[in-house]
C-alpha cells in the first residue's frame, strides 16, 4: 500500500517537472509573427475612452498596428525606448515600449508602430514588445 503511494507521488512530481520544463523553454511569441490589428492612435484611444471592457475584448493581449505622429520620445526604468503617440486628447497618449534600444525617432514624426495592446492605464492605453513597422 506505501510503496503504490510512493510511486504515484514520485510520478505526479515527475509530470510536474516536465511540465515545467516544457514551459520555462516554451519559445517566446514576437509580435513580427501575428497578425496585427490595424488602427489609428486616435481611434485606439477613443475605444478605451468609450468603453474600456469593449476595447479590452478587440486588443487586449492582441498585436495592433497603431499609426500616429510621436508626441514624446524617452527612456523607461530599463533603459529602453519608449514612445509615446497624440492620441487627441493631452492628458493620455498611447505608450509604446519599443524592443530595439538602437532605434532613432523624433518628435512629430510619422510612424506605425506594432506591438501587443496590454490595456488601458491612467496615462493612456500601452504596448509592450513593439516595433517600427
Amino acid at each position: 500500500m506505501i510503496k503504490r503511494i510512493l510511486i504515484v507521488i514520485t510520478l505526479i512530481i515527475l509530470i510536474g517537472a516536465v511540465a515545467g520544463v516544457y514551459l520555462w523553454n516554451k519559445p517566446h511569441k514576437k509580435v513580427e509573427d501575428a497578425k496585427g490589428i490595424t488602427i489609428t492612435a486616435t481611434d485606439l484611444s477613443k475605444a478605451y475612452n468609450t468603453n474600456e471592457k469593449a476595447a479590452d475584448s478587440l486588443y487586449l493581449n492582441k498585436a495592433i498596428e497603431v499609426s500616429g505622429t510621436i508626441s514624446e520620445v524617452d527612456k523607461n526604468q530599463d533603459g529602453g525606448i519608449m514612445v509615446i503617440l497624440k492620441s487627441g486628447d493631452p492628458m493620455t497618449g498611447i505608450q509604446c515600449a519599443m524592443r530595439d534600444k538602437g532605434i532613432s525617432l523624433s518628435k512629430d514624426q510619422q510612424v506605425t508602430i506594432k506591438g501587443f495592446c496590454s490595456g488601458n492605464g491612467i496615462t493612456g492605453v500601452s504596448l509592450t514588445d513593439c516595433v517600427l513597422k
